[in-house]
């Protein structure tokens, strides 16, 4: 067998500092490094859970992870302070939004910052971020990875593991559950290469309309998950009065906006979110190797 047709059956190739990616006929495979499993295993959470200690009693993250957690928080304190001068809303998502409820900030193993924002918001935040940010090192930009991908990161410039997540919703017609879980698992599955192989922010935002219009017939009191970005859950579509009006929660000290019930978003998305998890993940950057000069302007901005 020659060894290009061999690649197309079987290769192997690095998924960012932590993880590889196994490709058998087509099937993706994501594992951790070897020198990353032994740091996994060696969670300190993982005596907790075998405990059976009471999960919103959990210390926060130390070391590493705490101070990029701080740093993180950076971006979405200015994230909160843009959306305020230009009347946007955005809410707190995913982990984030889970790590308000349950712990009052970070979930202590993991280290990122999702948003979520409507459609019209989020288009006018990229056009306004950088006029209006009060540090000329914290940006927002187009973001797109290999799996195509797309959505809007605020991020610090001095150091590429620093930024926040926003993810784009779409108001969708009424659909029955059926119908709701239905299509999740077609937008699940979209290809989405040809929506990112655009020149500018705006040729994307107009190609996603354009798909989005042709997915959905007419618009209903519904949201869900913009199709610009695959989320892996199994159910993309919110009723409005689920998510609106906005409320407050605290998240490390201080309050930001939350979907209105958000106990029943949260049991959408992760059912009983109060458990455990299954397995521990790695966050996106707990174990990663920074340099010095990364940690020196993570100190900087923390201090």
């Amino acid at each position: 067998m020659s060894k290009s047709i061999f690649s197309k059956i079987f290769s192997i190739e690095d998924y960012e500092q932590t993880h590889r990616i196994l490709y058998i006929l087509g099937i993706k495979i994501k594992f951790p490094k070897s020198e990353y499993i032994q740091k996994q295993k060696n969670n300190p959470f993982e005596k907790y859970k075998k405990n059976n200690i009471d999960i919103t009693t959990l210390p926060p993250a130390t070391g590493q992870i705490r101070d990029i957690q701080l740093a993180n928080l950076e971006m979405l304190k200015e994230l909160d302070f843009v959306c305020k001068q230009h009347n946007l809303k955005y809410w707190l998502d995913y982990g984030t939004l889970l790590g308000a409820v349950r712990h009052k900030g970070f979930i202590p193993w993991d280290d990122d910052i999702d948003t979520g924002m409507m459609r019209d918001d989020y288009e006018k935040l990229y056009e306004v971020f950088n006029k209006t940010t009060r540090n000329p090192n914290i940006s927002i930009k187009a973001y797109s990875d290999r799996k195509h991908n797309a959505l809007l990161k605020v991020y610090y410039k001095k150091c590429d593991c620093i930024f926040a997540d926003i993810f784009p919703y779409d108001y969708t017609p009424d659909l029955t559950t059926k119908e709701q879980i239905k299509l999740s698992k077609k937008l699940k599955n979209f290809n989405r290469k040809y929506l990112i192989n655009t020149k500018t922010f705006e040729d994307l935002e107009q190609r996603i309309k354009e798909k989005t219009s042709e997915i959905y017939s007419g618009v209903g009191k519904m949201i869900a998950y913009g199709i610009d970005y695959g989320h892996t859950i199994k159910n993309w579509f919110f009723p409005y009065e689920m998510t609106f009006p906005l409320k407050e929660l605290e998240f490390e000290g201080f309050m930001f906006p939350v979907f209105k019930d958000y106990d029943r978003f949260l049991t959408q998305l992760y059912g009983d979110y109060m458990a455990y998890p299954n397995k521990f993940g790695m966050g996106h950057t707990m174990y990663l190797d920074l340099s010095e000069e990364d940690k020196k302007h993570i100190a900087e901005l923390i201090n």
